[in-house]
């Protein structure tokens, strides 16, 4: 994180001293805040990118802030809203969020054995954890877990199921050196060995894979009736139940997607869409379809209804629409390592959506 990024995280958190607080108001005395009554979506896009470029050493932060705009309203919420900071301060500091905590995910999953053992990871310690006809599985110094093939006699046979719960997210590496990370409320279910001549996995929920690549065993990763086909390449599948469709976005290398009538190639860079079977694909922005992985949220002109299956998925949490659901659409990022208060926070300042925790339930309606 940028010096201006943690200064403004400090001034925006009321963490800020007299010093800090200073030098962020003195930025915002300085900036040049345009009128853009009247702009089009994309002309207050651009005014808002060079509003925030003005920032040292901030260009390339993501802040959170609605994509729509009503005309009336300047493009003023700099840096996660600090116009509107600056002006509801006191109403700010009464926010019942900042009184409620509900801490972050974490590294954990539950392993299940061909022979039905299960066990959970985030309780052993380092070392061998399993040995099966063939194959040992050892729990890494970076507490994921690693198979190996030490014997010629492992059966073809033998299916082992990683399962993380909501709030957990892990890594696996396969036999063949193939990593996996597996996001919350996630299940990947391979052979221990892979397979002689096609290495095969079926997963429901998110992961990302970074393939070894071998020519004669193609990787396979089945969603639902959707297969995707892989020698070597890093590509994330989006497939959980609760959403409305499948997404494949390839890193690099290149995949084959088929699913029912549908097939497609797609080249680095671009994502497939998969809604009951039929497939389209766009470009798209690998940073935000990847952030996950490096315990961000990233959101790309997202409903909030989209945003809050996320924050459930990886906090554990329920959540309860009360009255209208807000209808705009929100972009962004913020850090998965949050609280959830702080991951709320900007989507609240935004104007458009107000939060009420009570528990482990978190409460949505329209502002």
């Amino acid at each position: 994180m940028k010096s201006s990024e943690k200064l403004l995280h400090k001034y925006l958190n009321d963490e800020a001293d007299a010093a800090e607080r200073e030098i962020v108001e003195q930025w915002y005395d300085a900036l040049e805040v345009p009128d853009v009554s009247g702009l089009n979506d994309q002309q207050k896009l651009v005014q808002l990118a060079a509003i925030r470029s003005q920032l040292p050493g901030y260009a390339k932060h993501i802040p959170l802030w609605p994509r729509w705009m009503a005309a009336a309203v300047a493009i003023v919420v700099l840096v996660v809203g600090l116009f509107y900071y600056q002006a509801n301060r006191s109403q700010i500091s009464e926010n019942p969020l900042s009184a409620q905590h509900i801490k972050p995910g974490k590294t954990g999953a539950t392993l299940t054995l061909s022979d039905g053992r299960k066990i959970r990871l985030d309780e052993v310690a380092e070392g061998e954890i399993a040995k099966e006809a063939g194959i040992r599985v050892t729990k890494t110094a970076d507490g994921g877990i690693a198979y190996e093939i030490i014997g010629h006699d492992f059966g073809k046979g033998q299916l082992n199921k990683l399962t993380t719960a909501r709030g957990e997210s892990f890594e696996l590496t396969l036999p063949d050196k193939s990593k996996v990370w597996l996001n919350a409320a996630s299940e990947l279910t391979y052979q221990a060995a892979l397979g002689a001549d096609t290495r095969r996995v079926r997963l429901t929920g998110e992961a990302y894979f970074k393939i070894a690549r071998d020519e004669k065993r193609p990787f396979i990763v089945e969603s639902g009736s959707q297969q995707v086909e892989v020698l070597g390449t890093a590509f994330n599948v989006n497939a959980y139940a609760d959403e409305p469709v499948i997404r494949t976005t390839l890193i690099e290398g290149s995949v084959k997607l088929a699913d029912r009538n549908s097939s497609a190639m797609l080249v680095p860079g671009q994502q497939a869409t998969n809604r009951n079977g039929t497939v389209s694909i766009s470009t798209a922005n690998t940073a935000l379809a990847t952030a996950w992985k490096d315990n961000n949220f990233a959101f790309d002109r997202l409903s909030i209804g989209q945003i809050m299956r996320m924050i459930s998925r990886w906090y554990n949490v329920e959540v309860v629409y009360e009255g209208k659901v807000p209808s705009e659409l929100f972009w962004g990022s913020v850090s998965r390592f949050n609280d959830v208060s702080e991951v709320l926070r900007p989507l609240e300042k935004t104007g458009h959506a107000r939060f009420r925790i009570e528990g482990r339930t978190i409460y949505v309606r329209d502002n």
